[in-house]
Protein backbone atom coordinates (compact mmCIF):
# COMPACT_ATOMS: atom_id res chain seq x y z
CA UNK A 1 0.00 0.00 0.00
CA UNK A 2 1.48 2.98 -0.77
CA UNK A 3 1.63 6.38 1.65
CA UNK A 4 -0.65 9.00 1.37
CA UNK A 5 2.22 11.36 0.96
CA UNK A 6 4.02 9.45 -1.36
CA UNK A 7 1.35 10.12 -4.04
CA UNK A 8 1.01 13.90 -3.11
CA UNK A 9 4.65 13.98 -3.36
CA UNK A 10 4.67 12.78 -6.61
CA UNK A 11 1.25 14.51 -7.72
CA UNK A 12 2.09 17.94 -10.26
CA UNK A 13 2.24 21.13 -8.28
CA UNK A 14 -0.67 23.42 -7.97
CA UNK A 15 0.68 26.31 -9.69
CA UNK A 16 1.18 24.68 -12.84
CA UNK A 17 0.14 26.13 -15.63
CA UNK A 18 -0.35 23.56 -18.01
CA UNK A 19 -3.14 21.18 -18.31
CA UNK A 20 -2.89 17.34 -17.36
CA UNK A 21 -3.26 15.26 -20.48
CA UNK A 22 -6.43 13.95 -18.49
CA UNK A 23 -8.00 17.18 -17.68
CA UNK A 24 -11.45 18.00 -18.63
CA UNK A 25 -11.99 20.46 -21.19
CA UNK A 26 -13.15 23.12 -18.83
CA UNK A 27 -9.67 22.77 -17.37
CA UNK A 28 -8.25 24.08 -20.76
CA UNK A 29 -9.99 27.51 -20.79
CA UNK A 30 -8.45 28.23 -17.70
CA UNK A 31 -6.05 31.61 -17.93
CA UNK A 32 -2.49 31.64 -19.02
CA UNK A 33 0.18 32.68 -17.37
CA UNK A 34 0.24 36.02 -19.97
CA UNK A 35 -3.28 36.57 -18.66
CA UNK A 36 -2.42 36.30 -15.30
CA UNK A 37 0.88 38.67 -15.27
CA UNK A 38 -1.59 41.23 -17.32
CA UNK A 39 -3.25 41.57 -14.23
CA UNK A 40 -0.47 41.57 -11.63
CA UNK A 41 -0.63 45.60 -11.90
CA UNK A 42 -3.66 45.18 -9.62
CA UNK A 43 -2.10 43.28 -7.01
CA UNK A 44 0.08 45.76 -5.60
CA UNK A 45 -2.51 47.21 -3.06
CA UNK A 46 -3.32 43.87 -2.31
CA UNK A 47 -0.24 43.70 0.62
CA UNK A 48 -2.02 43.06 4.16
CA UNK A 49 -0.22 43.57 7.90
CA UNK A 50 -3.13 41.76 9.89
CA UNK A 51 -2.75 42.46 13.36
CA UNK A 52 -5.16 43.05 16.37
CA UNK A 53 -5.80 47.01 15.95
CA UNK A 54 -6.13 46.51 12.23
CA UNK A 55 -8.58 44.04 12.92
CA UNK A 56 -10.25 45.95 15.50
CA UNK A 57 -10.31 48.81 12.50
CA UNK A 58 -11.53 46.51 10.00
CA UNK A 59 -14.72 45.38 12.10
CA UNK A 60 -15.59 48.93 12.87
CA UNK A 61 -15.22 49.80 8.95
CA UNK A 62 -17.62 46.54 8.62
CA UNK A 63 -20.03 47.29 11.11
CA UNK A 64 -20.32 51.41 9.94
CA UNK A 65 -20.71 50.53 6.08
CA UNK A 66 -23.25 48.19 7.00
CA UNK A 67 -25.74 50.52 8.80
CA UNK A 68 -25.43 53.07 5.48
CA UNK A 69 -27.59 52.41 2.45
CA UNK A 70 -25.93 51.37 -0.75
CA UNK A 71 -24.62 48.50 -2.38
CA UNK A 72 -21.25 47.87 -0.29
CA UNK A 73 -23.81 48.60 2.78
CA UNK A 74 -25.22 45.34 1.32
CA UNK A 75 -22.59 43.20 0.72
CA UNK A 76 -20.79 44.22 4.10
CA UNK A 77 -24.21 43.41 5.58
CA UNK A 78 -24.60 40.11 3.80
CA UNK A 79 -20.44 39.10 5.00
CA UNK A 80 -21.01 40.31 8.53
CA UNK A 81 -23.92 37.91 9.12
CA UNK A 82 -22.57 35.24 6.89
CA UNK A 83 -19.57 35.18 9.40
CA UNK A 84 -21.99 35.21 11.75
CA UNK A 85 -24.38 32.58 10.86
CA UNK A 86 -22.92 30.87 7.85
CA UNK A 87 -25.73 28.11 8.10
CA UNK A 88 -28.51 31.11 7.85
CA UNK A 89 -26.94 33.18 6.00
CA UNK A 90 -25.21 32.17 3.02
CA UNK A 91 -22.91 34.34 1.11
CA UNK A 92 -21.49 34.46 -2.51
CA UNK A 93 -17.67 34.95 -1.99
CA UNK A 94 -17.80 36.23 -6.08
CA UNK A 95 -19.70 39.23 -4.06
CA UNK A 96 -16.83 40.12 -1.90
CA UNK A 97 -14.17 41.32 -5.11
CA UNK A 98 -16.76 44.26 -5.72
CA UNK A 99 -16.15 45.83 -2.24
CA UNK A 100 -14.51 49.11 -2.81
CA UNK A 101 -11.10 49.66 -1.72
CA UNK A 102 -11.30 50.55 2.24
CA UNK A 103 -13.93 47.66 2.45
CA UNK A 104 -11.71 45.41 0.75
CA UNK A 105 -9.44 45.36 3.24
CA UNK A 106 -11.90 45.35 6.08
CA UNK A 107 -13.14 42.16 4.89
CA UNK A 108 -9.99 40.39 3.83
CA UNK A 109 -8.26 41.90 7.26
CA UNK A 110 -11.58 39.93 9.35
CA UNK A 111 -10.83 37.39 6.83
CA UNK A 112 -7.11 36.70 6.96
CA UNK A 113 -7.41 36.81 11.25
CA UNK A 114 -10.10 34.76 11.49
CA UNK A 115 -8.32 31.87 10.23
CA UNK A 116 -4.93 32.66 11.02
CA UNK A 117 -5.79 32.58 14.22
CA UNK A 118 -8.97 29.54 14.37
CA UNK A 119 -11.15 31.86 16.06
CA UNK A 120 -14.60 31.75 15.88
CA UNK A 121 -16.40 35.38 14.77
CA UNK A 122 -18.65 35.04 17.06
CA UNK A 123 -15.66 35.03 19.54
CA UNK A 124 -14.38 38.93 18.35
CA UNK A 125 -18.80 39.87 18.50
CA UNK A 126 -21.21 40.20 20.48
CA UNK A 127 -25.17 39.26 19.65
CA UNK A 128 -26.19 42.89 20.76
CA UNK A 129 -23.01 44.21 18.15
CA UNK A 130 -25.32 41.90 15.29
CA UNK A 131 -28.73 42.77 16.11
CA UNK A 132 -28.75 46.09 14.43
CA UNK A 133 -26.89 44.39 11.11
CA UNK A 134 -29.85 41.34 12.08
CA UNK A 135 -32.61 44.06 11.88
CA UNK A 136 -31.07 45.57 8.63
CA UNK A 137 -30.04 42.48 6.25
CA UNK A 138 -31.13 39.55 7.92
CA UNK A 139 -35.05 39.34 6.86
CA UNK A 140 -33.49 39.79 3.36
CA UNK A 141 -32.10 36.08 3.93
CA UNK A 142 -35.15 34.39 5.19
Amino acid sequence: MTSPMAQHTSAKPFGSASPSQGASAAFGSMSTPSQLTALDGRLGWLDLNTRAPVVNRALNTMFSAAMQDGTDANRAGRFLLALWSPDQYPLDLNDLGFFERELNYACRHLANFIIACQVSFRQLVTQSQMEPIIAAWGEEHQ
